[in-house]
């Protein structure tokens, strides 16, 4: 039986693998994110998945950010001090996902990178500290529901827009490590 993809999702990551493996690998070297885990939250957040141009504006983030600027009404630790000389077309900036792993641009506040960096070449390594600064913990315990769950809600027991969001990443991660194990070669036998 020749190893070809199982359906779908199979294909997806097999497609991942051929196309970005050596990143993920680098980005992921010496930390506690998986390379599975990593091509896996590319598949479901990227679209179509390994479009490093994704982005997505996020208007009740916008509006969050709006209220702490003008009313310092909190959100989350950025501090007000952080917006308040920024134009509407940078605090937009900020309520919009980026790239492979769709890192929201206020985390460049924390993260100490910029927007270009989130939208360039090194994206990966930057969603990666943003990973290990968020659920670096639960990634080290391989607690993957968890690290999905994050990812997408902030919270470790958040609900998904996507009801799906965990399983198939989760599945996904499978798919993807039987990629690594084979090296991407189709022609090797189950």
């Amino acid at each position: 039986m020749v190893g070809c993809p199982r359906n779908e999702d199979d294909a997806i990551m097999l497609h991942l693998y051929h196309k970005l493996h050596v990143e993920i690998e680098r980005a992921t070297m010496g930390t506690d994110i998986a390379p599975a885990y990593l091509a896996a939250i590319v598949s479901l957040e990227s679209h179509p998945p390994g479009n490093r141009s994704s982005e997505r504006f996020e208007p009740y983030v916008y509006q969050r950010l709006v209220d702490l600027k003008n009313d310092n009404r909190a959100f989350g630790k950025i501090k007000r001090e952080s917006l308040v000389f920024m134009s509407d077309a940078e605090i937009r900036q900020l309520a919009t996902s980026y790239g492979l792993t769709q890192v929201m641009g206020f985390h460049c506040l924390e993260l100490g990178c910029s927007i270009q960096d989130l939208r360039g070449p090194y994206h990966l390594q930057w969603a990666v500290g943003y990973m290990m600064r968020h659920y670096g913990p639960h990634a080290r315990k391989r607690d993957w529901n968890a690290c999905f769950r994050i990812h997408n809600t902030g919270l470790p027991d958040g609900t998904p827009a996507r009801k799906d969001y965990v399983d198939q990443g989760l599945m996904r991660m499978q798919y993807y490590q039987r990629w690594m194990d084979t090296r991407g070669d189709v022609l090797t036998f189950n």
